[in-house]
């Protein structure tokens, strides 16, 4: 079983990467350009110089957090169904601190990076950081979000062990019980 499990690690890795890297890239310029507007945004530059390396380092924490659940859950050999049970707070954990640090990220290389270096990425006065608009955060945040369930649940539920499938939330229903 755990040649299954490895398989499907590396393709929802594989596919977690092309999503970060093109498709969520070709959505953002194509069919989301609209909601990322923003007054004196040059939305080409914004995606090579905020947008995209933000996901990119986000992306990096995603595999680092499954990796390790991985690494932790495969090696684990419960006694009890209790102590299973004890591993989904820390599943939880894992998820809503993999969307703040998504949201930091984000907001590093929107804004902060250019307000802490005193610095304009666009070339509009009194702008030290790129103008998203309300529209614009909301996606990305959602996006992040969205991000989280692709790179983070979708491999701990196809990938991890028997005993530890059941910690992550929706794998019963999805891949029935024992």
């Amino acid at each position: 079983m755990r040649n299954l499990q490895l398989l499907y690690l590396m393709l929802a890795i594989a596919l977690g990467a092309i999503w970060i890297f093109i498709v969520q890239d070709w959505l953002f310029l194509n069919l989301l350009a609209g909601l990322l507007y923003g007054p004196g945004l040059n939305l080409t530059s914004y995606l090579q110089k905020g947008s995209s390396p933000a996901f990119y380092v986000f992306y990096g924490g995603c595999l680092s957090a499954i990796l390790i659940w991985i690494t932790i859950t495969w090696s684990a050999t419960p006694r009890s169904s209790a102590q299973t049970r004890q591993m989904q707070p820390m599943w939880w954990l894992a998820f809503v601190l993999l969307i703040i640090f998504g949201w930091l990220c984000l907001s590093w290389f929107t804004a902060f990076q250019w307000i802490v270096t005193s610095t304009s990425p666009i070339d509009v006065p009194g702008t030290n950081m790129y103008p998203l608009g309300i529209g614009g955060w909301v996606l990305l945040m959602g996006f992040v979000v969205l991000d989280v369930i692709l790179l983070f649940w979708l491999p701990s539920l196809l990938a991890s062990p028997r005993n530890y499938r059941l910690v992550v939330p929706g794998a019963v229903s999805i891949l029935g019980g024992r």
